[in-house]
């Protein structure tokens, strides 16, 4: 039973099917924070968490990276760096799983000794990051640039 009135993605309920699939992916181990809210209010703070996921609407996430748990960093949307673009804006709930795998694989492959992923992501900064998204076959067709005023509604 959903405990708000604006959960319409379903959040809580989501949240232990996508921590299942990325351990069947083999990411069981990986000590990062996932915060899942499906309310604009946010009240389960995932800006707080290294991948924060909003939702955008029924079954779609906007991603937010980089925050962190102690809140001294604020996970953010990916905007190009002249703020006209934003991407990973409405990732359709089955895909959620495949991004975060990239993610994950792309930190795992090039991070520094001891760095969380949430330090990596604001050590390599945005454009790093949506350039290998972009460039990802995984990631490519969700990485169309969405306009900060635009939403993708199924």
């Amino acid at each position: 039973r959903d405990t708000c009135r604006l959960t319409y993605t379903d959040s809580e309920k989501f949240e232990p099917l996508l921590v299942d699939e990325l351990e069947a992916m083999g990411w069981g181990d990986l000590a990062e924070s996932i915060g899942i809210t499906g309310c604009e209010r946010q009240c389960f703070r995932p800006a707080t968490k290294t991948i924060g996921l909003v939702g955008s609407g029924l079954n779609r996430y906007q991603l937010k990276l980089g925050g962190s748990e102690d809140g001294r960093f604020q996970g953010k949307p990916l905007f190009s760096s002249d703020g006209q673009s934003m991407y990973l804006r409405s990732v359709p709930r089955d895909q959620v799983a495949k991004v975060i795998d990239v993610l994950f694989k792309f930190y795992q492959a090039n991070k520094k000794d001891n760095e969380g992923l949430g330090e990596y992501h604001r050590r390599i900064g945005t454009e790093k990051l949506i350039s290998y998204l972009k460039e990802n076959p995984v990631t490519l067709d969700l990485m169309k640039t969405v306009s900060p005023t635009d939403y993708v509604i199924d």
